[in-house]
């Protein structure tokens, strides 16, 4: 992962690859719900309907929540302006950090590959040097 401070800008730019990994993520929900929607109506009889309807209902309504999480509450901007920029969240997770950044709008960018610690230490500094919190 790349991240640059432009002080020209007052911008943070992130190179990770994570806007087109989040497009294929909601290009896949887009497509679950559809088939969702579809399959129980035009494919399965009366008998099939009862129980795998009741599957795909299930599976569509999960599809459309994860899909309004991704929409309402993430980002994968590669240009943040520091103003944007509330603070650096840190998350433990099986045992692994997860870091993200949160945005004024309440939406999160996330910062995948942190695996150095190396890594790790030097985007802290980097943050702690442009005055965005760390918690």
């Amino acid at each position: 992962m790349k991240i640059k401070f432009n002080e020209n800008e007052k911008t943070i730019e992130i190179k990770d690859g994570l806007k087109q990994q989040y497009f294929l993520i909601k290009m896949s929900l887009v497509f679950t719900l559809i088939n969702s929607i579809l399959f129980p109506v035009f494919v399965l009889d009366e008998k099939q309907l009862k129980w795998m309807g009741f599957i795909w209902i299930i599976l569509g309504i999960t599809c459309t929540g994860i899909l309004i999480y991704q929409l309402l509450k993430k980002t994968a901007s590669e240009k943040l302006n520091l103003s944007d920029i509330t603070k650096l969240t840190e998350k433990q997770l099986f045992g692994r950090k997860r870091f993200s950044l949160k945005l004024k709008n309440g939406k999160f960018r996330d910062l995948m590959e942190m695996k150095k610690e190396s890594d790790i230490i030097e985007m802290k500094k980097l943050f702690e040097e442009v005055g965005i919190k760390t918690t």
